[in-house]
């Protein structure tokens, strides 16, 4: 508790509270787009979460200097249970979006947190934490393309959830011209199992 009184004076807590009631839900069918809303230094980003009444994450990004390495804060609030934990983790970049999903329904929420770089703009970055009933915090490593995938893709992904299941989408270009038309579209399907994601790949289309 002493970190957590140093992290966030009486006078940021009013200020997270009118953020929280002014933030909407994620649009997971449109390409996600980095917060306009400012915070006081040295936070970057902050949206609440809800998963049930008395169950809400605060997630926040914060740290003075450059934008490009910072941290993300996780915070628990279980007011029903009255336990409140925090999970710390290094940012690299900057954080585009947020939700919350329970893709293996095993009653414990995973934290999906998209992260952005401006260096990097097609790379497609994805932190996501598992928290179990009393607050404990686990990350899950989310998997990478195929490497013949790879080969086709330069990034300008959308997100979409399609029964229960994340889906991530992104053009298709030829691996031998770097100026080409999109030449089709892929579809990745993933899924979740004992904390370790599934991939399957039920479409690709070519551009007609």
């Amino acid at each position: 508790m002493n970190f957590l009184k140093t992290v966030f004076p009486i006078s940021l807590v009013g200020i997270m509270l009118f953020f929280s009631a002014c933030t909407q839900e994620p649009d997971l069918y449109s390409k996600p787009i980095l917060t306009e809303a400012r915070l006081p230094e040295p936070f970057h980003f902050q949206k609440s979460i809800e998963i049930k009444p008395g169950l809400t994450f605060d997630i926040l990004s914060w740290g003075r200097g450059a934008d490009s390495v910072s941290s993300i804060l996780i915070l628990r609030s279980d007011s029903a249970r009255a336990e409140y934990t925090s999970t710390l983790a290094k940012l690299e970049g900057q954080i585009a979006d947020v939700w919350n999903m329970d893709m293996d329904a095993d009653g414990s929420p995973e934290i999906f947190i998209q992260i952005k770089k401006e260096n990097e703009p097609e790379k497609f970055i994805l932190n996501v934490y598992e928290f179990d009933y009393n607050g404990g915090s686990q990350k899950l490593k989310f998997p990478d393309l195929t490497s013949a995938t790879k080969k086709k893709y330069r990034g300008l992904d959308s997100i979409y959830i399609k029964d229960g299941k994340l889906r991530r989408q992104f053009p298709l270009f030829n691996e031998d011209r770097v100026d080409a038309k999109s030449i089709g579209k892929k579809v990745v399907e993933y899924g979740l199992s004992r904390n370790i994601f599934t991939i399957s790949e039920p479409e690709e289309r070519a551009t007609e």
